[in-house]
């Protein structure tokens, strides 16, 4: 084992292959490891994990641990950043944090906050992470331009994807699952959950994206107040609605002209363009769902049905 010391100034630090004690002392310090069960204390300033050139993924643990893929587990102590290697699959995994704590994360900023813990809220700085399983509390999280992987747990979570092909899971709790632009795909498992494949900015085109309810009564959102999404590009964007309910609802942009076919899975549903009738989802369901005999509109708040105005 290698004791690596800094001094009261800002220092760069390298560890060994093997189980290193690094400590930084003053100064913003940046502390480079690898291999081996390290110790690293950053000491007083600004203190940076490096792991940039590990060459395998790592996942950070709650109560400081860091995880490298077969390669050790670290202990970190007094770093307020955490630099993942590029082009891994890193994670930031608080599925076995005990307690009230809850995550508040977004990825595109590279942040990353622990609430209601007992010091109170404690922020820090990552950097190159494309995976995040929440806490089991209620959480927010929001991925980057990465494919994210992002499982909400426990709690009412609200998580957020990215530009990315993103997969979402609320899990248990009632959650609001959004994916932004990309082709995502969408679960939201136990409890009242609202999902939308897109938002109100990229509004679906070009997007195919998957949603799922999972138990109890769920929401699609499939338009707002500005009007309809996927209705951009024919076939080629639209959602894939897998298990509707007789107690589900679709939200439906507003002022749009709306039909529906049955199929031979539940039905299809389009919306009038200057081109003609755009298919926007593919809904297969798991009852029988009472549908318009015609063409129809929806004023904001107004019910049709399965249908809602948005």
């Amino acid at each position: 084992m290698a004791r690596i010391l800094g001094t009261q100034f800002s220092d760069f630090l390298f560890g060994t292959a093997f189980n290193d004690e690094m400590y930084g002392f003053n100064g913003n310090d940046s502390m480079r490891t690898s291999a081996g069960s390290d110790y690293i204390d950053g000491g007083a300033g600004f203190d940076t994990a490096d792991y940039t050139n590990l060459g395998r993924g790592i996942t950070i643990l709650p109560r400081g641990a860091v995880t490298k893929a077969g390669l050790g587990t670290d202990r970190l102590v007094n770093v307020e950043r955490i630099i993942a290697p590029i082009g891994q699959t890193n994670t930031i995994d608080g599925s076995s944090s005990t307690g009230i704590a809850s995550f508040t994360i977004n990825l595109a900023n590279s942040s990353l906050a622990i609430n209601n813990t007992f010091v109170g809220r404690l922020s820090f700085t990552v950097q190159n992470f494309n995976n995040v399983i929440g806490t089991s509390n209620s959480d927010n999280i929001t991925g980057n331009s990465f494919s994210n992987l992002i499982s909400g747990l426990n709690g009412n979570d609200t998580l957020a994807g990215g530009a990315g092909n993103d997969g979402l899971s609320g899990g248990n709790g009632s959650d609001i699952l959004i994916g932004n632009s990309g082709a995502d795909v969408i679960v939201g498992d136990a409890g009242i959950d609202v999902l939308l494949g897109t938002d109100n900015v990229s509004r679906g085109s070009g997007e195919v994206d998957q949603l799922t309810g999972g138990f109890d009564t769920d929401g699609f959102v499939l338009g707002d107040r500005s009007g309809g999404y996927y209705k951009f590009a024919g076939n080629i964007d639209r959602a894939r609605i897998t298990d509707f309910s007789g107690n589900d609802v679709i939200y439906l942009g507003v002022g749009e002209l709306y039909a529906t076919q049955r199929t031979s899975q539940g039905f299809n549903l389009f919306t009038a363009t200057n081109r003609g009738f755009d298919l926007v989802a593919e809904v297969r369901t798991t009852s029988f769902i009472g549908l318009p005999n015609s063409s129809f509109r929806l004023a904001s708040g107004q019910r049709f049905g399965s249908f809602v105005g948005a």
